[in-house]
């Protein structure tokens, strides 16, 4: 059965000295979405992130095989180049719902969506493609690696990610636990490197080729790499001068950290 028309129109608002006009307009002028409102409230409410875009490293044999220098130092091993650094805003969603998606094999722990821009300060088109490295630089994150000591020279010791501070460093040898202080034993340079002070090195086994294993707590500037883009050209329509134009509206990509691309360990003397 077919519904009815209503038979009765809808009331005038109520007139007295409360009220108040509505303020719904008597017909929509146009209902684009606006592209730069969006830009700007990223800008706003967003995070600063440095953003260094990845491409495969060509130190290789020939195409055929993609044999990758197993001692390449312009990638350190991690077979991807990164280029263009450049800064923008960002908005963190989706990083405290690891679970959801977990039944598909995509959502992991440490995975979350970040929503940019479609250009930078300079207007510059931003765009992601998988393994692009993004830098939080104004925040630090807590983490641990373990490393065996080698000696090299400067007493120079890097970890996977550039150090602000190190909160803790401990070796056990011989049933003995050693702690290791900033500032007594090393200090960290302006590359987040350990630099071990003269003297106070751990010890190390020439013989063997093995040195004390110590762990670190240290902080860090978190970093992520991009899985891969949510939306592939999200884009609207936008009035301008009264003509209709094409225009690329805010995108998504997954990241998450510690993702596959890293420094590979070289030692000293292999």
């Amino acid at each position: 059965m077919s519904m009815d028309k209503p038979g009765q129109i809808y009331p005038p608002p109520a007139q007295s000295i409360t009220s108040t006009n509505s303020p719904m307009p008597l017909y929509l002028p146009d209902p684009s979405i606006k592209g730069i409102s969006f830009d700007q409230l990223l800008n706003q409410r967003g995070i600063r992130f440095t953003h260094s875009k990845a491409v495969p490293c060509p130190n290789i044999l020939t195409v055929d095989n993609n044999a990758h220098n197993p001692d390449c130092e312009f990638c350190d091993d991690s077979g991807i180049l990164y280029y263009g650094d450049t800064e923008m805003w960002g908005v963190f969603s989706g990083n405290s719902i690891e679970k959801t998606f977990e039944a598909h094999g995509v959502w992991e722990v440490g995975t979350a969506v970040v929503t940019f821009p479609t250009e930078d300060a300079a207007g510059n088109q931003i765009d992601f493609n998988t393994y692009d490295r993004l830098v939080i630089p104004d925040f630090t994150v807590r983490m641990w690696e373990m490393k065996e000591y080698e000696p090299r020279a400067g007493g120079a010791q890097e970890l996977r990610y550039p150090i602000q501070k190190v909160e803790y460093a401990s070796s056990i040898k011989d049933g003995v636990q050693k702690f290791y202080v900033q500032g007594t034993d090393f200090n960290i340079d302006a590359q987040g490197q350990i630099v071990w002070i003269p003297g106070q090195e751990p010890f190390y086994d020439a013989h063997s080729g093995h040195g004390e294993v110590i762990i670190w707590s240290f902080y860090a500037n978190p970093v992520y790499v991009v899985v891969q883009s949510l939306r592939e050209l999200r884009i609207t329509q936008e009035l301008v001068g009264g003509q209709k134009v094409a225009r690329r509206l805010p995108q998504q990509v997954l990241v998450r950290r510690d993702f596959m691309v890293g420094p590979g360990e070289k030692l000293a003397t292999p």
